[in-house]
């Protein structure tokens, strides 16, 4: 690294340089705000008349070498922003001395002087003759400007854009300066710190990563596009861009990549990492450590990480913007979107990928059903004004319990989400029941409520199932059949009744007094008569299904409400459905979310990254029905025989099946599929087991393999076999205890493992009391002989009141993997000189 304090423009000038802006750095991003704040600095050392202003750093990197032309191309790490706004503030001064001939003798700068020595090399044709390339976003606008200074009938782009933008805005402030040389003047004494990296010995990204940047803050999707694109080689960069990254930008729409971006990286994240919740302040840091877990950041698998971006970012589009080819689907997820519960969009995105990828996991009627059952359980509780705290971790919990459900093979995937959305009566999470949804139908006020046009749309187009009304034009609004004013009226006073204030203020805002209608400010606080036989927008024409009781009525009043309140309710009740499902469903799901729900995913990916699999690895049915073979690929997928592959060891599973004929296809692939005799799912518990993670394995697996690994290591030492033979090899390895045979009559020697408290013990037990008291009586030289030993020794009270009493040695021990052996030796060591005490028992 080389760094040192230079004049920005004599850095934009150097003739042996030509800027890029390299495809993973953000688009450009200034606008007005951060333009306004580089003009008034500009003007304030330019009047100030100081020898310098410093604004922050330029960090770059050398591209290459040298070109034949003398010029080094230099890839700006940080500071593209400054930079590029400098240029524009360039082309603004250029473009005002070109269209103000008459100032030339006063003006101290000239169109031609600007544009060839800071904006463009005369000398070079193509990409060369431009000093700065933006990259691909801003590259058209950039240089759309600049060939205008060249030669003014070429045209600026029309297209709306931060370059265009803050071009014209420079040019509207210089048209108001009485001596735009104080700009020029300001311009030339701005300084930047210029910091050169040397490829291949700096690391780019952490420079990136720990710069403070002056203006904008650099968002998450700027740090993962860096990220991503800057850790892979040069010549790589450019078409992972445009092959990959690009196709991303587009789906999430490139207008508003940067607004959206964040929260669909939250929200993928949020799928991977369930039921755990993601910090928002952490979502860069769950990101890589998400490449890193998973081996994206090897070489060669960058491309499957950002075809997986691809394929949930199209999810998150469909979703926000039901983009989608299924009209009944969008009209659901439009439905579902209208609640405004975002907090919901990574369960969405999980339910969207396993129709689309999990090989008929259910079919489309289970998909429409299930977000129907969705919409109902939001819209219910907030109907209900129930509190959403908790929610976020409640959709987790459910994406977990899918995923599981899936990886089993079970055939149950709606029946358990169903059970999870209808499962928690007595919890925070709990769905309305019909007898509460239908009370708070009949009782709230209901034009306060936020939701409210969302209902009422809906309710309406539930009537018309097949050609339901757009009512995205926003033209209809909410109308009060009965005035909001209506008191101020005689006529309305009278057909409320003796009571009409009391009458009034419980039936005002009730949901039987309230529709749309197109025309709300032409019907306003009318009589009701006026407003049903009104030629325009009157009741009498109305032809909204929720409003047929404003036809022929007569009156409007408390009964007419409390009828239309009571049919609109019936409605809702069918529209937003409770369906029934047993208590044994619920039940057998609850204790699947209990049992079975790890806190950790692993994939394959995971798998391949710590080496237990890798590329080229092929995979046998451990299946004594069903014989299949498949390859891992090199992006560690599984490809079947048909050639299909998959990313989920289920879902190849299950295709297999199909292709086998079996009746179901429903299995578990992490079951089916073996290496080397050694099921997937065994792999799976050694990845997690030596990533600490002991909570997401049932323990008996866990202690399994740790006796297992136990027993090898005894078989190679001569001494602890020569001690205690190898009856103990053949033991039930899943518990937490093993025993190691009677030294003597009336003894046992143990070995106890606490995975989750920690612990691993080496036990003396006495089946006798009265032989433990005399051998109690060896307390010190039974100490003195275990003195070397590391651990806590603890003796029973010889007068305890229990059947047996125990001398243990225990040692405070952390069960990962990597510290297996440290524990192997301990044991084995503790148990023989627990076993050389034994002398002193009569």
């Amino acid at each position: 690294m080389d760094a040192g304090p230079v004049k920005l423009l004599s850095l934009i000038a150097d003739k042996g340089k030509r800027f890029i802006v390299p495809v993973y750095q953000r688009p450009y991003s200034w606008d007005e705000e951060q333009c306004e704040q580089l003009w008034d600095d500009v003007l304030h050392i330019g009047h100030l008349h100081e020898s310098a202003h410093f604004m922050g750093s330029v960090v770059w990197v050398q591209e290459g070498t040298m070109g034949a032309d003398g010029v080094t191309p230099a890839l700006i790490i940080d500071g593209q922003q400054r930079i590029t706004t400098v240029n524009l503030l360039l082309a603004a001064l250029a473009a005002y001395a070109d269209s103000h001939p008459n100032q030339a003798d006063e003006l101290q700068f000239s169109c031609d002087e600007l544009t060839d020595e800071y904006l463009i090399d005369s000398c070079r044709e193509g990409e060369g003759h431009y000093r700065l390339c933006l990259s691909q976003g801003d590259h058209d606008q950039y240089e759309s400007v600049i060939h205008h200074l060249e030669d003014p009938r070429a045209p600026i782009t029309s297209e709306s854009h931060r370059i265009i933008d803050n071009f014209q805005w420079f040019s509207g402030q210089l048209k108001e300066m009485r001596d735009p040389n104080s700009v020029w003047a300001g311009l030339r004494r701005l300084e930047v710190v210029s910091i050169s990296l040397t490829q291949g010995q700096d690391d780019p990204q952490a420079i990136f990563e720990s710069m403070n940047s002056t203006g904008k803050d650099l968002s998450t999707a700027d740090l993962v596009r860096n990220y991503v694109l800057m850790r892979q080689p040069l010549e790589m960069q450019g078409q992972l861009y445009e092959d990959h990254w690009r196709i991303i930008e587009i789906k999430l729409g490139v207008d508003v990549y940067n607004d959206v971006f964040d929260d669909f990286l939250y929200d993928w994240l949020a799928i991977i990492n369930a039921p755990r919740p993601v910090p928002t302040r952490d979502v860069y840091r769950f990101f890589k450590d998400y490449v890193t877990n998973n081996g994206y950041d090897n070489h060669g698998q960058i491309v499957g990480l950002l075809d997986q971006m691809s394929k949930f970012a199209g999810y998150y589009s469909r979703i926000t913007s039901s983009s989608g080819d299924d009209p009944e689907i969008d009209r659901l997820f439009d439905r579902i979107r209208a609640l405004n519960m975002s907090v919901i969009n990574p369960l969405l995105m999980t339910l969207l990928d396993d129709y689309q990828e999990g090989d008929d996991l259910f079919s489309r009627s289970d998909f429409v059903s299930m977000l129907k059952l969705l919409e109902s359980y939001l819209f219910r509780r907030i109907a209900c004004q129930m509190s959403n705290n908790g929610l976020n971790r409640f959709s987790l919990s459910v994406i977990a319990r899918l995923r599981q459900v899936k990886e089993d093979g079970s055939p149950g995937y709606r029946q358990a989400f169903e059970a999870a959305l209808l499962g928690g009566a007595g919890t925070s999470h709990r769905m309305p029941d019909d007898n509460e949804f239908r009370q708070t139908l009949l009782s709230r006020d209901f034009y306060p409520f936020s939701r409210c046009n969302y209902m009422l749309t809906t309710l309406e187009n539930a009537y018309h199932p097949k050609n339901p009304i757009d009512f995205s034009s926003r033209n209809y609004t909410i109308e009060h059949i009965l005035p909001q004013n209506a008191l101020a009226h005689e006529q309305w006073r009278q057909m409320l009744g003796a009571d009409c204030e009391r009458v009034f203020a419980e039936h005002v805002n009730k949901l039987g007094n309230l529709t749309l209608t197109a025309y709300n400010s032409e019907l306003s606080d009318g009589l009701f008569k006026q407003k049903r036989d009104r030629i325009v927008g009157g009741y009498q024409d109305e032809y909204l299904s929720i409003s047929r009781e404003l036809r022929g009525a007569e009156t409007w009043n408390a009964e007419s409400i409390e009828a239309r309140t009571c049919r609109l309710a019936d409605k809702a009740l069918e529209v937003w459905s409770m369906p029934k499902i047993d208590r044994a469903t619920i039940d057998k799901y609850k204790a699947d979310k209990q049992v079975k729900i790890p806190t950790k995913t692993v994939s394959l990916h995971m798998l391949g990254a710590s080496g237990l699999l890798k590329p080229g690895d092929r995979l046998e049915s451990l299946s004594r029905k069903y014989e299949a073979s498949a390859l891992i690929t090199g992006e560690m997928m599984i490809r079947v025989s048909d050639g299909r592959e998959f990313e989920s060891p289920s879902s190849a599973a299950s295709h297999v099946l199909k292709l086998a004929g079996a009746n179901s296809s429903s299995i578990n692939g992490w079951t089916f599929w073996g290496h080397g005799g050694i099921s997937l799912d065994d792999f799976r518990s050694r990845y997690q087991v030596s990533q600490g993670d002991m909570e997401s394995l049932d323990r008996s697996k866990v202690r399994a393999m740790f006796w297992d690994g136990f027993v090898d290591f005894c078989k190679a030492r001569n001494d602890f076999m020569a001690a205690f033979g190898s009856a103990f090899t053949r033991a039930d390895h899943t518990r937490y205890l093993l025993s190691f045979g009677s030294p003597v009559s009336g003894c046992n020697l143990a070995g106890l493992i606490g995975i989750r408290d920690g612990y691993a013990t080496v036990e003396f037990l006495f089946h006798d009391p009265a032989q433990y008291a005399d051998f109690l009586e060896q307390k010190s030289q039974v100490e003195s002989d275990l003195s070397g030993q590391e651990g806590d020794l603890e003796w029973d009270d010889k007068d305890a009141d229990k059947k047996s009493r125990h001398l243990t040695l225990t040692r405070h021990t952390d069960y990962k993997q990597d510290q297996w052996d440290d524990i192997y030796r301990w044991l084995a060591d503790a148990l023989l000189k627990m076993k050389s005490v034994s002398q002193y028992v009569r």
